[in-house]
């Protein structure tokens, strides 16, 4: 009867053994993943125009063991605010369309972020992974944006013109700046009845795809295609921070500051996989190799939507 106890109580303690052991090993096997809150410019319209996608499936096809999710995307403000708010999406990392806000919460917000290397001294926590450029765009028949035939940009003969909210979006900022500067209207434009505020910049190209406004200003990746652009139909023109090329058609020098977009880690409850699949992503997003060896996915990426590197 003992030793039946016995062989009773080590068969038991072999099968949780066992049991213990295919679970660290099933727990072991499943994929780490990170989540991400992205900018609208660089969010795109997945799957067929979306940099962020492009540059996730590149990913993780270089690491099977790694998933990345977009879970929230929009207005770089209303990113923050929702972070700021309690990160109810639980945000791992941050891929603004400025610099200014990942440094907003870096200085102001410090108990919200998190270092994406933590082996380096001292630790690292922003970082720049693109530069945008904005366009002006018209999908409206008869309205010719260009410098050779048309207008050569935005005219006030124009009923309307949509941006995104200056007090949301680095791009509308952009465009307020371009509208004020250039153009000399008056601020604050939102009293302004001809200028369409949206929330974001994506909903300011949606409406002048669906021509609720004649014309608007928009980031200039969303009508890039392999790094050509506008797209068929539509008539536009790019509005280059710096002094054009003379091998870039249809580009216009203005006054707006550079479009930089940075990314933060943001503090969230990782495992150690995510926290080295964070710091993986992030040298991969900042590996901007480009010819005479071959261009990483990142340069690839920048490049066929009309970015540049940062």
């Amino acid at each position: 009867m003992i030793h039946t106890t016995r062989r009773r109580m080590a068969g038991a303690i072999t099968a949780s053994i066992i049991m213990c052991s295919s679970f660290a090993a099933f727990a072991w096997d499943e994929p780490a993943n990170i989540n991400l809150a992205v900018a609208s410019n660089f969010y795109g319209v997945p799957p067929s125009n979306s940099a962020i996608t492009d540059l996730i499936e590149a990913f993780e096809a270089l690491n099977p063991g790694y998933t990345v999710t977009v879970v929230d995307n929009g207005a770089t403000a209303t990113l923050e605010s929702t972070i700021i708010d309690g990160n109810t999406a639980k945000v791992d990392l941050f891929l603004a369309a400025d610099t200014a806000t990942p440094q907003d919460l870096l200085v102001n917000h410090f108990e919200l972020v998190a270092t994406y290397n933590s082996s380096r001294r001292p630790p690292l926590y922003t970082f720049n992974y693109a530069g945008g450029i904005l366009a002006l765009l018209s999908n409206t028949k008869g309205v010719d944006l260009s410098c050779a035939t048309g207008t050569c940009g935005y005219s006030s003969t124009y009923s309307s013109v949509a941006i995104a909210d200056p007090a949301l979006a680095p791009y509308g900022v952009a465009a307020q700046s371009v509208l004020i500067g250039t153009y000399g209207l008056t601020p604050p434009l939102s009293s302004n009845g001809a200028v369409h505020l949206y929330s974001n910049i994506t909903a300011a190209y949606n409406a002048v795809i669906a021509q609720t406004d004649p014309v608007g200003f928009v980031a200039l990746s969303a009508i890039c295609s392999d790094g050509k652009y506008p797209t068929s139909g539509t008539s536009a023109l790019a509005y280059l921070p710096v002094q054009a090329s003379p091998e870039t058609p249809s580009v216009l020098e203005t006054n707006y500051n550079p479009l930089t977009q940075a990314g933060i880690a943001i503090k969230n409850s990782r495992s150690s996989a995510q926290n080295a699949e964070l710091n993986a992503f992030v040298t991969f997003l900042t590996d901007f190799t480009s010819p005479p060896t071959p261009d990483s996915p990142i340069t690839a990426t920048l490049k066929k939507y009309c970015y540049s590197a940062p």
